[in-house]
């Protein structure tokens, strides 16, 4: 120990490793282990791939192991051919095997295959041991049945018959023989095979065998060696011996039937006595063609076969005129002879029985139509044998008697006819002198009574009768089928509303046709001159069909009028309004339900309930009655739009809705955006329910009252107290504002944004200011100072640099729409002031100041004269040119102002001065120049009420009446929005209606008759119609109305312009030079891209880009203005443009900013989330696809009109659909995007039902306004007041002849105008799409309304539908669906390209390649089946085995193929696609044949 403890001390062990430190840490160690463990790993997986290959060849044997079934292969039925491949097989397995090596080598690795080999070697043994016995078993039946055959053949010839007919049945065998020889030689042939193949295999065979073997071949050899050349032999020396008995026996024949000829004219056949027995003679005939004629004729055709097998004798050759064969000449001839004598007896026998009976039969009973067939066929077949039997005296007697009967037929059809009655049979029987003693006399009368009175010497007096008779049956049947009509027919009635007891009439259109056919059939009858029987009942009927006639027309205009006062007088508040009339409707009401309980009850049959005593006079009183309610309904109705004129913007039944619900002031809400177009709610007071304090518009600005409106029930009261409210509520606010008005107007930024002023009143405090500072400078200017003006722009400059900066800051939603208003005006004011400055400008008289439009605070105390004739004193007035106007101060909203450009300016301008001179102002111009937008913007300029409208064919003269009375008492402007859609005659009557209103102007009238009226005149009145020339569906003016407006020619605004004041609104600084690149792009872009339907570069388009450039700015404020630009400028275009175009206009933008590098947008939770979409509806991910998903969230971000334009199979409706699901789901995954909210599409296929039913009308009958299924979807979406979005999609194409009642839907207005007057606003929530194949009919009108968005086939393809077609079928052929998805694949791959390119499709019916792969995964699916013995996973035992289902699918893939992606081919064009597709198909169909035509195989 010591030792040790001193060693250690000299010997100190460092960095001590233990074994486990090594095995885990040591670097060289580890890597030997790695090297080694590569070695083996590598070792390991050569020999698993040297193993794979070499037993490779043996997988068949083991394969046919698994699939091999003895007992089955037993219970089939094989054949020499089969049993010979398949033992083949088997060998060709044993040679195989006995190749197998074993074992083998390969590097470190040995494998052992013996156990592979022990398995594999058995199974060739036991089945070709199966097919050995099944061999055998096969050869020893056919043998057996082969020795049989032989055996019993030489038997059968070994006979030696000398009779003629054993000798004729011995020929006749030996003829079958014959034919049957080579069939048994084939037999023979078959067995000799089995028995060499079973000697082949080595087979060893029982005694049994051998013996049928052996004795096989003797019975074969002695058959064709010996036994039928002898037969041959004993027929040849038989023969001709044979034919000479056939002969004579044949001789004999003829002599025995040449006796019955004879017999056959002599004794009983040819005595006329003898008719009246015919019968007898008929048995006699019986009795000779039973044992004479049928026997030789049996003996004769026996003979002629024997003719057939011996041959004809030698007396039958030298007779030329037998053509070979022994004539029966006698036979024939005799066979006629009889037949005709059996036919004359027969007609002979019939006629006796027939005659018996007409003449002693009751002659009413007599069917007279089979008696006259019968007696012409009778008469036919007489004729015919008087000729064949010449000289026969019973035939000639037989015709004489049918003859007789003949000529009286006329006279008994006379008789007959069953039009005859009583009466007609009185006058037959006075002619006759027969007594009659009543109706029945005629039914006990005989024909043979008849005859003895002479019945057939007054025939044409009974041809008279029976005609008359037929006459008055012709109209008696009409009649009867005029009673027969009405006798089930119920009244069509249905219930109302769903309402218990409360019903209506139902469709009367089949019954009221039945009324006028029945009365013209009546008429007719009426005028018939064998009407005089019937007349009576014919008269009865007519008053009935008159009557009917009446009470349905009143009916009807009970139900009309009743339908529309039932629903107005079911609101309490209606009738204490009107208590008088509803009292008198009560009664109608009344007497409506009791008759109609009546017809439920009793009178359910047409006729029956219009013959309800005195139903007629009801009717007439309640429509006398309905009339007077609806005419004083009228009134009422005027009287409230009289008291408050802004109802004359409303239909009827909104007027009828607000009145319904006065006690509710609440419920007025919904309505107060048609009253007051930018008020969306009124402000309830909080402490006083009753009392309105304030408004707010669509986003929310809140403008106080200045005293509070109080409701009540006299609704149209408290509305005009809101109309004055809110006069005196800006007022108000704008004079506060206007004092309030920072001295520094470069510094405004707090009055701006924190003062309590509507956004209306600072943009008309900052207009007031900016036309004071001018004209200051102005009169700077003729005081001599030159540089006022100059200095006045330096400070406006100021003031909108200041103004673009306060955009940047973050503002609320109102601040920034405030802004952008302000600055637009702002941006227009410095242009007119640098315009003023360029054209030396020097006095507030210039025309080039005066022409501006300029607003002015005319202090207290002044007084100005306006161009309507009235004075303005402490208020607001607007100046320009010649014409001045008082500023309205209605409600605009804090809403966008238009950009003003020269055009504007010069627009402005001639409609003030239209106004001045009391005229309209009719705009015109193409799509997208700002015709009405200029229009409304002037009346925001001015704040008067506009009322925009889209003006379609559907309008009349009356609802066109109403809009003028309302416009002229409210003191409003209307803007018809395609004025020249209208019908030319209404527009007579409008022109009519305009002048009258202007005349009273004119005459500065205050009150004024329109349309029978006395009205209260307001003379700011003001129509302005905007149209498009020369589109479809235009109508040219007519010269009177033309001459009432001052037109306005609107062509190409000022893009660059318009583009650089909107970017300053949106917080650009470098605009201008931004506006200059973005209006060159659109010019380039219009001039090199293609010519596309749905392209458009006008000022929507331009605008959009705008927009979405804002909304850019203010997500990304530090990125590069140009790279914003150049953003939006992509994402507004790019989804419209086709993939040929996105290169060029790429390069364009490429060229305009080549520095600018635009980075890619990521859509994070968006694209993730749309993935996630596709994925739950087993849909593919397509990443260009994908892309026009988000394409499409990108344009509705900025247009509310978007339209999905492409080819059918592009994936349209799947956008939509899965864009919807994506922003529904990232909303309740708590997104707080606002773009992200829960989506709900409504479909339309607008082009399946008309345009009454698509936008509404007025339903002839009822006189009721029907909603269109627009009109419900859109109420139905606007009724929906959260921020969830609404999508209406029109998916169907798009033409002229509905589109453009959109118009106003898809512009700027976002307004539906119906034909009854009524508008919808829409909600910005909403969206209105349209999926469309292409845009070849629809107007530029229309395209320039609407974001674009074009799918293409190449941005979905079609193998996404293969890989979802796999997905899905796996699931019920798991075995199948991968394979058959990558053979699919390459049947598409081969023949898409080359139908494309190479084939020709049928005419007329052009296919995509989404199409053709469609139908042919739809075709495998229908085959692929268990209809078709294929058994899905996992529902049942399979119908085939492996093999052969595999083999199925196979050949159904390989067979849809051709019925499907060849099935539009034209003829022309199958052959060479059949043979370019042929060899694809065969690398996974080895069954496909190497020729022939695959669509008939």
């Amino acid at each position: 120990m010591t030792c040790v403890r001193q060693y250690d001390q000299f010997c100190k062990v460092q960095n001590h490793q233990t074994v486990k430190d090594i095995m885990m840490k040591d670097r060289v160690y580890l890597g030997y282990q790695e090297n080694i463990q590569d070695f083996i790993t590598g070792a390991v997986e050569d020999a698993q791939a040297n193993s794979n290959s070499t037993f490779e060849r043996y997988r068949k044997i083991f394969e046919f192991g698994k699939a091999w079934d003895s007992a089955a292969f037993n219970e089939k039925e094989h054949n020499y051919d089969e049993l010979s491949v398949q033992m083949d097989k088997m060998r060709w397995f044993q040679e195989e095997l006995a190749s197998f090596k074993i074992p083998l080598v390969w590097g470190i690795i040995v494998v052992n295959g013996q156990g592979l080999k022990d398995k594999l070697v058995p199974i060739p043994e036991a089945a070709l041991t199966c097919m050995r016995n099944c061999l055998l078993g096969l050869a020893r039946v056919k043998c057996k049945e082969c020795y049989g055959r032989y055996d019993q053949a030489n038997k059968q010839l070994d006979q030696r018959e000398k009779d003629l007919s054993k000798f004729a049945n011995y020929v006749k065998m030996y003829q079958t023989i014959q034919e049957d020889r080579e069939e048994m030689e084939d037999l023979m042939f078959e067995v000799e095979q089995m028995y060499s193949l079973l000697r082949d295999f080595k087979v060893r065979m029982i005694d049994e065998d051998e013996f049928y073997y052996e004795g096989l071949k003797d019975k074969e050899s002695d058959f064709a060696n010996k036994k039928m050349i002898e037969a041959s032999h004993f027929i040849s020396e038989m023969k001709e011996e044979m034919a000479l008995e056939t002969y004579q026996r044949a001789l004999k024949v003829e002599e025995e039937m040449k006796s019955v000829s004879e017999e056959l004219f002599t004794g009983s056949f040819i005595d006329p006595e003898k008719i009246v027995v015919a019968h007898e003679v008929l048995e006699e005939l019986d009795k000779i063609h039973e044992t004479r004629v049928k026997a030789l004729e049996e003996r004769a055709a026996t003979f002629t076969d024997y003719e057939g097998l011996l041959g004809p004798a030698p007396q039958v050759q030298a007779d030329e005129e037998s053509n070979g064969h022994f004539q029966f000449a006698e036979v024939a001839k005799t066979r006629k002879v009889f037949d005709d004598k059996l036919k004359l007896w027969e007609v002979t026998a019939q006629c006796q029985e027939m005659a018996h009976n007409w003449n002693v039969s009751e002659f009413v009973k007599v069917d007279v139509e089979a008696m006259n067939k019968q007696v012409m066929a009778s008469y036919k077949t007489a004729n015919g044998l008087t000729r064949s039997l010449d000289g026969d005296e019973v035939a000639v007697r037989v015709k004489g008697m049918i003859e007789e009967w003949r000529e009286r037929m006329p006279c008994i059809l006379d008789l007959g006819n069953p039009a005859l009655r009583p009466r007609h049979w009185e006058k037959i029987f006075k002619k006759i002198n027969l007594a009659y003693k009543g109706p029945t006399s005629a039914n006990s009368i005989s024909l043979t009574q008849l005859e003895g009175n002479g019945i057939f010497d007054v025939r044409e007096y009974v041809s008279e009768v029976s005609a008359n008779a037929s006459g008055e049956f012709a109209l008696e049947q009409s009649l009867e089928q005029v009673i027969a009509a009405w006798a089930d027919l119920e009244l069509p009635i249905m219930n109302h509303r769903n309402q218990k007891d409360l019903w209506i009439l139902g469709d009367l259109q089949d019954v009221i046709t039945l009324c006028e056919d029945h009365s013209v059939t009546i008429a007719t009858m009426m005028g018939s001159r064998f009407i005089h029987g019937i007349r009576e009942k014919v008269e009865l009927w007519e008053k009935k069909i008159n009557q009917a006639s009446d009470v349905i027309d009143e009916w009807y205009t009970v139900q009309r009028a009743w339908m529309y006062l039932e629903n107005i007088f079911s609101a309490e508040d209606i009738q204490r309004q009107l208590p008088s009339e509803a009292a008198k409707f009560k009664q109608v009401d009344k007497f409506w339900k009791d008759l109609f309980r009546k017809v439920r009850q009793k009178e359910k049959l047409c006729m029956d309930a219009f013959h309800i005593a005195g139903i007629l006079e009801r009717l007439k009183w309640a429509n006398d009655t309905l009339d007077h309610v609806q005419k004083q309904l009228e009134a009422y109705l005027e009287t409230k739009r009289a008291a408050f004129p802004r109802f004359y913007f409303l239909s009827n039944d909104e007027l009828l809705s607000i009145l319904s619900q006065t006690r509710n002031p609440h419920a007025v809400q919904e309505h107060m955006c048609k009253c007051f177009d930018s008020i969306n709610r009124v402000v309830f007071s909080e402490t006083a329910p009753a009392e309105i304090v304030g408004m707010s518009d669509m986003i929310k600005e809140y403008v106080p009252f200045v005293q509070p409106v109080v409701t009540g029930p006299i609704v149209e009261k408290w509305l005009s107290d809101i109309e004055v409210a809110m006069v005196n509520g800006l007022y108000d606010s704008s004079k506060r504002a206007l004092l309030a008005y920072p001295e520094d107007g470069t510094n405004r930024t707090q009055w701006l944004l924190e003062g309590e002023y509507s956004a209306q009143s600072k943009i008309l405090v900052d207009q007031q200011f900016w036309t004071a500072e001018t004209e200051k400078a102005l009169k700077r200017i003729a005081g001599g100072e030159a540089s006022g003006m100059k200095d006045n722009i330096d400070f406006h400059n100021e003031q909108l640099k200041n103004s673009v900066s306060i955009v940047r800051m973050k503002l609320t939603k109102n601040q920034r729409v405030l802004m952008g208003a302000l600055i637009v005006l702002d941006v227009h004011g410095i242009t007119v002031l640098e315009n003023l400055l360029e054209a030396g400008t020097s006095s507030l008289d210039d025309f080039d100041w005066s022409k501006q439009l300029r607003y002015y605070w005319i202090p207290e105390g002044e007084e100005v004269e306006t161009s309507l004739i009235s004075m303005v004193s402490d208020d607001c007035v607007c100046r320009q040119t010649i014409a001045c106007f008082k500023y309205s101060y209605e409600y605009l909203g804090n809403t966008p102002r238009l950009v003003v450009t020269p055009l504007t300016d010069k627009c402005y301008m001639t409609l003030t001065g239209a106004m001045h001179l009391n005229y309209g102002g009719a705009p015109a111009g193409p799509a997208g120049t700002g015709k009405t937008e200029t229009t409304k913007d002037l009346g925001k300029a001015l704040a008067v009420p506009v009322v925009v409208f889209n003006c379609s064919d559907g309008l009349d003269y009356k609802i066109m009446g109403r809009f003028f009375s309302g416009l002229a008492q409210a003191g409003a402007w209307a803007c018809f929005d395609e004025f020249n859609r209208i019908q030319v005659e209404v527009l007579s009557v409008i022109a009519q209606q305009m002048l009258t209103v202007t005349q009273a102007i004119r005459q500065r009238k205050e009150v004024f008759e329109f349309l029978g009226n006395e009205i209260p005149l307001n003379r700011r009145f003001g129509v302005y119609i905007t149209m498009n020339p020369g589109y479809a569906g235009r109508a040219e003016l007519p010269d009177n109305l033309k001459a009432l407006f001052r037109p306005v020619a609107m062509m190409v605004p000022d893009y660059g312009l318009i583009a650089e004041i909107i970017l300053y609104s949106e917080g650009f600084n470098a605009a201008k030079m931004l506006a200059r690149k973005m209006v060159n792009l659109y010019r380039l872009s219009s001039e090199q891209l293609s010519k596309q339907d749905h392209y458009d570069f006008g000022m929507r388009a331009v605008k959009s880009v705008l927009v979405m450039a804002g909304h850019l700015k203010r997500q990304n404020p530090d990125l590069e203005e140009n790279v914003t630009l150049i953003r939006a400028l992509r994402d507004s275009n790019a989804p419209k443009f086709l993939s040929f175009d996105l290169p060029l206009f790429s390069g364009i933008i490429s060229d305009l900013y080549p520095e600018a590098v635009i980075p890619d947008v990521d859509y994070g939770k968006l694209k993730t989330e749309i993935e996630n979409q596709l994925r739950l509806v087993n849909l593919q991910v397509v990443p260009s696809f994908l892309t026009k998903i988000t394409q499409l969230l990108e344009t509705q971000l900025v247009r509310h009109g978007v339209m999905l334009v492409g080819l059918t199979m592009t994936g349209k409706s799947t956008n939509s659909n899965i864009l919807a699901k994506t922003l529904t789901q990232l909303k309740k995954d708590g997104s707080n995007d606002p773009a992200h909210q829960l989506t709900k599409i409504f479909f339309l296929n607008p082009k399946s039902i008309t345009i009454e039913e698509l936008y509404g009308s007025f339903n002839e009958n009822t006189g009721e306004w029907k909603d269109g299924l627009v009109a419900i979807l859109v109420r139905e979406a606007v009724s929906d007041t959260s921020d969830n979005k609404k999508w209406v999609n029109f998916d169907g194409p798009v033409d002229a002849i509905w589109i453009e009642n959109m118009n106003t839907v898809l512009d700027d207005n976002k307004m539906l105008c119906l034909s009854n007057g009524e508008r919808i606003k829409l909600p910005p929530s909403m969206t209105v799409m349209f999926e469309v194949n292409d845009l070849a009919v629809a107007s530029p009108a229309t395209v320039s309304r609407c974001g674009m968005v074009y799918l293409e086939p190449v941005h979905l393809g079609w193998k996404p539908l293969i890989q979802t077609w796999a997905e899905k079928f796996e699931a019920k052929f798991p075995k199948y669906a991968k394979d058959i998805g990558k053979w699919a694949l390459s049947a598409c791959e081969e023949a898409l390209p080359y139908i494309r390119e190479e084939c020709q499709e049928a005419p007329g019916i052009p296919s995509m390649d989404a199409n053709l792969v469609q139908a042919y995964l739809r075709m495998l699916t229908a085959f692929i089946s268990e209809t078709h013995q294929l058994m899905p996973e996992g529902e049942g035992k399979p119908i085939k085995q492996d093999d052969d289902a595999l083999k199925l699918v196979r050949i159904y893939t390989a067979m849809c193929a051709i019925w499907s992606l060849g099935a539009n081919l034209h003829e022309n064009s199958r052959s060479k696609f059949v043979s370019r597709i042929r060899p694809r198909l065969q690398l996974f169909c080895p069954e496909i044949p190497d020729g022939g035509d695959l669509y008939m195989s």
